[in-house]
């Protein structure tokens, strides 16, 4: 039995219920294009012929249809589209604030949308349920003129975990939206992130950081798309790989003709902690306008062998001394979080998969 029949029969023990019409052509447009491969230029570095035989068990899917399929929509999101088991469906009022939302993954596939009207102001957090083998989520956000919202996303699944994240933001004028993402386990993570800087005066933050682990593979994709005058992004991410684990990161930029003013900024370090783990990283810059203020960048090292010794010399245990200076290299984009409270668990999280202590860094 092929991967497509697999998903087919599991649509049909699904409730009857659940089986609408909108679901069954996002069923049809998954065995029409299968889920992505590595002959695929964006999946290059990701395999995911180990969650082919994974489909849902549908005990968690009610007969509403998640979301209608955009035309350039894959697999990956057909897939969601067919089997999602519900999602958040918010819509934050104009001028109206949002202390804190929170958006737990649940087990299986799940879909969300949010919106914030004009002027308003919102704090949404987006967790991985750490012990689902194989779950999807995706998230599609809407900024309207002068909203602010502040995201954060927490990938910590256990070993065997197989998680597809996809967020898509759509920005009017004059918003913000602020990003923080931190991917630490899973056999195969894999997130998305497409914004659409849409109208003038829009801006994106990005601070990320994976550590990947074992045998894990954490690829993250980004693509901002400057549409409009006066839009501004910045785009910090670090990466740590060790054992023979894989991680990925593909970040691109477009600035579109007429998106005069944009002032872009994406920086990407990686951190490779032995010789069998690998990163791959590619940043990509695409201008069509020309009055912009853009660069981007991507290094690759090791540990600093002379701050090592110096940590040996003064007392410290030589795998005390590499996961210390490890922690160091995370911080940046860690320090960077605006969210105290995330900010501080992140921290703790990071420490703890590194074995670092961070009393000794103070």
């Amino acid at each position: 039995m092929s991967s497509l029949e697999h998903y087919a029969r599991a649509f049909e023990r699904l409730p009857a219920s659940a089986r609408t019409d909108a679901r069954r052509g996002a069923l049809s447009r998954l065995l029409e294009l299968g889920l992505p491969t590595t002959a695929h230029e964006d999946w290059k570095y990701t395999d995911l012929s180990s969650v082919h035989e994974l489909a849902p068990d549908g005990g968690d899917i009610d007969g509403e249809a998640p979301a209608r399929l955009d035309a350039d929509a894959d697999g990956v999101d057909a897939l969601n589209a067919a089997f999602a088991g519900g999602g958040l469906q918010l819509d934050v009022p104009a001028g109206s604030h949002r202390a804190e939302i929170i958006v737990a993954g649940g087990n299986g596939h799940r879909r969300h949308h949010v919106r914030l009207g004009r002027g308003a102001q919102a704090r949404l957090r987006l967790d991985v349920q750490p012990h689902a083998a194989f779950q999807t989520v995706v998230l599609d956000i809407e900024l309207d003129a002068g909203a602010q919202l502040t995201m954060l996303r927490l990938q910590d699944a256990g070993a065997d975990a197989r998680h597809l994240t996809r967020v898509r933001a759509r920005l009017g004028r004059d918003t913000t939206l602020d990003l923080s993402t931190v991917d630490l386990g899973g056999r195969l993570s894999r997130h998305d992130l497409v914004v659409d800087l849409a109208e003038p005066g829009a801006q994106v933050h990005l601070r990320g950081l994976f550590v990947a682990s074992g045998d894990g593979h954490i690829d993250n994709h980004t693509r901002f798309d400057h549409r409009a005058p006066h839009g501004t992004s910045r785009e910090t991410v670090r990466g740590l790989a060790r054992d023979a684990a894989r991680g990925v990161f593909n970040g691109k930029i477009v600035v579109h003709p007429g998106a005069q003013k944009t002032d872009s900024e994406q920086r990407v370090a990686n951190l490779i902690l032995s010789p069998k783990a690998e990163i791959n990283a590619k940043p990509e810059l695409e201008i069509y306008a020309d009055d912009v203020k853009c660069a981007h960048g991507a290094t690759f090292g090791q540990l600093d062998l002379t701050a090592l010794f110096y940590l040996r010399s003064r007392g410290l245990p030589e795998a005390d001394a590499r996961a210390l200076l490890t922690l160091a290299f995370a911080m940046e984009p860690l320090r960077a979080i605006p969210d105290a409270d995330f900010r501080r668990e992140a921290i703790g999280r990071v420490s703890a998969h590194l074995g670092a202590s961070i009393e000794e860094m103070s």
